[in-house]
């Protein structure tokens, strides 16, 4: 048991370890009020270093919102965007330009020389009946008249009056006004036209010399070289212009299509599947699902069809007007009919190629795809008469060969009439294409021949209610037809 002055000791411990307890306490307090206090000024300082911080970025933001109003509303931004779509035309980007073209009608900042770019864009991408109400919009709203006359030209002759407008556009390739490559566009373009290759055969070297980064007139002579069936040629001239511009949709496009037709299949869906970088891609994805089943991969191909046929008309339109080559009749639902054949839906095969044959009674292929359809659902009465329909029409077919063999004996005569002939004969039975190509062929080595020309007049009558712009070739070449046809002067062609 503890004495009294143990607890005495213990006590006074305690008493003298709380005492220093108190006094470490409130050293400790005072060093933590230092240092908060520290803590403090220091995130004063932090916080009015933020917020002067913040006040430079909102006068910065401020500053550069009012030098953007400022320049938008003194015509800065137009001018910059104008300049940026008429660089993208000139480029031969007609996406871009299109892009940036809506871009400018979405700020609505639109002014005379944007109307006028839209009316050249219209021009390139073959829309060329909304051209005219554009270029009349922009003379109105104030552009030099000059550059308004020089478009109405160029659109002369790539609608196929460069007859009309021959000694002009040498007027301005004369000139020199930075609008060369425009001029010799145009030219080749309206020369091709009308059939006169050989015109346009003048000009290409020309336009190559004097534009050697442009990709256009190597593009324009495979087509040329296309019509002529020199194909390997054809497909040199398109990897030229995909090598000086390698984002040339129309050539990537051409290219595929031709290779697909030589049944280098791997190699055009190479070409196509580039393409579909395009944002308006409905023309060569339609090309990679053709390529897609020639290589048995159907449900791929079915799987883009069948989206492609939900797309708005204009879309599909645009995206064959961008790449160079505007739809005629309904491919997409021609190849989705016979894919559904192949597929074993003869029902919905039979549904889209009804919409076809509705569109254009004398295409060939959806009437024997169709009546093979109709065998398959049991109704053979009807098919059997629209088998012999077809029979009957392709026997008549067989007269291009003939007609074919009498040219190739004897290849330095016109034989216009055999060539007018053949052209009648694939209008009306089988490719469009390339009965435009015979009749034209005929118009080169005689622009007077009327036959040739009241044909053509009346097929781009029929194209008129689906594609406008097609009114125009029909008047001129209805003119023609009726005797008014006026000839390019010699040596008038040459640049």
């Amino acid at each position: 048991m503890r004495g009294r002055g143990d607890i005495r000791k213990t006590i006074d411990s305690f008493i003298s370890d709380r005492a220093e307890y108190k006094s470490l306490t409130k050293q400790w307090g005072e060093i933590r009020v230092s240092i908060n206090d520290v803590d403090a000024k220091k995130g004063l300082r932090q916080l009015k270093v933020r917020r002067l911080f913040r006040r430079s970025w909102f006068y910065w933001i401020t500053g550069a919102c009012c030098v953007f109003v400022a320049f938008w509303v003194f015509g800065g931004f137009s001018a910059l965007l104008n300049r940026a779509a008429s660089e993208a035309l000139g480029e031969r980007d007609y996406e871009r330009a299109d892009q940036i073209l809506t871009l400018i009608d979405r700020f609505r900042c639109e002014t005379p020389q944007t109307i006028f770019l839209k009316a050249r864009l219209r021009r390139k991408q073959l829309r060329t009946a909304e051209v005219p109400e554009l270029l009349r919009a922009a003379d109105k709203a104030g552009l030099d008249s000059s550059q308004v006359r020089r478009e109405f030209i160029l659109l002369e002759a790539q609608s196929g009056g460069i007859r009309n407008v021959a000694d002009e556009l040498n007027s301005l390739l004369q000139q020199g006004d930075g609008d060369g490559a425009e001029i010799c566009e145009a030219y080749v373009n309206g020369a091709m036209m009308i059939g006169a290759t050989d015109v346009a055969m003048t000009i290409l070297p020309v336009w190559k010399q004097e534009f050697p980064e442009d990709p256009q007139p190597h593009y324009a002579h495979a087509r040329i070289l296309e019509y002529q069936q020199k194909v390997e040629d054809a497909i040199r001239e398109l990897q030229t212009a995909i090598a000086k511009h390698s984002r040339h949709w129309p050539s990537r496009y051409a290219l595929g299509r031709i290779l697909y037709g030589e049944n280098r299949i791997e190699e055009s869906l190479q070409q196509l599947t580039i393409a579909t970088e395009m944002r308006a891609n409905a023309a060569p994805l339609f090309q990679r699902a053709r390529c897609l089943r020639s290589l048995g991969r159907l449900s791929e191909a079915h799987q883009i069809l069948l989206k492609l046929s939900k797309l708005d008309k204009p879309l599909v339109q645009k995206s064959f007007a961008l790449v160079c080559e505007p739809e005629r009749g309904l491919p997409i639902e021609y190849e989705l009919g016979t894919l559904e054949a192949a597929l074993g839906n003869h029902e919905a095969a039979k549904g889209w190629l009804e919409i076809v044959l509705t569109a254009d009674r004398n295409h060939l292929d959806a009437r024997y795809a169709r009546a093979l359809s109709l065998r398959e659902l049991g109704q053979s009465s009807e098919a059997d008469l629209e088998l012999a329909a077809v029979h009957r029409i392709r026997t008549l077919l067989q007269e291009i060969d003939r007609l074919v063999d009498e040219i190739n004996r004897s290849p330095d005569e016109p034989h216009l009439e055999a060539r007018c002939r053949i052209g009648e004969l694939y209008i009306k039975y089988e490719n469009a294409r390339h009965g435009e190509f015979w009749l034209q062929e005929a118009l080169n080595r005689d622009p007077t021949y009327r036959p040739a020309h009241a044909i053509l007049a009346d097929y781009y009558d029929s194209l008129k209610s689906r594609r406008p712009e097609y009114s125009v070739l029909a008047e001129n070449h209805r003119k023609a037809a009726a005797g008014n046809n006026l000839t390019l002067p010699k040596g008038g062609a040459t640049p």
